[in-house]
């Protein structure tokens, strides 16, 4: 029998191995890391951020906030990353944990915002009721850091 997957809210202490576990996540997806000692006090403060650890290794994290739209709050998932793309468990164990914090918080509507390219999430979130809601999110960087390199 496989070792269970653990999920446990975010730490200062959670800093190093989750910031690898981001920077690989985002070169391997082709998106940029967000994973500072900045962001993960705040999301550890919104109550919707977790790791997720199996045999006391970090395997994964999510990053998520509420956010109040003008009409109601939404839960917004900005990211869901492991450290190995395949594992299953972990990727589940994290999204059944956001969606009990949300539940829990009284926000009823979830959005998760992916990668393209994440196929094992899309599927995963697919299963447990997520649903394409027809949106596009469009982004534009302004100032120096939106300058394409040639």
């Amino acid at each position: 029998m496989g070792e269970m997957t653990l999920i446990r809210s975010l730490s200062q202490e959670d800093f190093e191995p989750l910031k690898a576990i981001d920077e690989s996540y985002a070169k391997h997806y082709s998106v940029e890391p967000m994973l500072t000692l900045g962001s993960l006090n705040f999301y550890a403060r919104t109550g919707h951020a977790f790791a997720s650890l199996r045999a006391d290794h970090m395997t994964g994290f999510v990053l998520a906030q509420s956010v109040w739209n003008g009409f109601r709050p939404v839960l917004q998932m900005n990211r869901l990353a492991v450290a190995d793309p395949g594992d299953e468990a972990s990727i589940s164990a994290l999204l059944e944990a956001l969606t009990k914090s949300a539940y829990d918080a009284a926000v009823y509507d979830l959005q998760l915002l992916l990668p393209k390219k994440d196929t094992a999430l899309l599927s995963l979130a697919e299963q447990k009721d997520y649903r394409d809601t027809a949106l596009i999110v469009l982004g534009r960087t302004l100032g120096s850091r939106g300058q394409k390199e040639v």
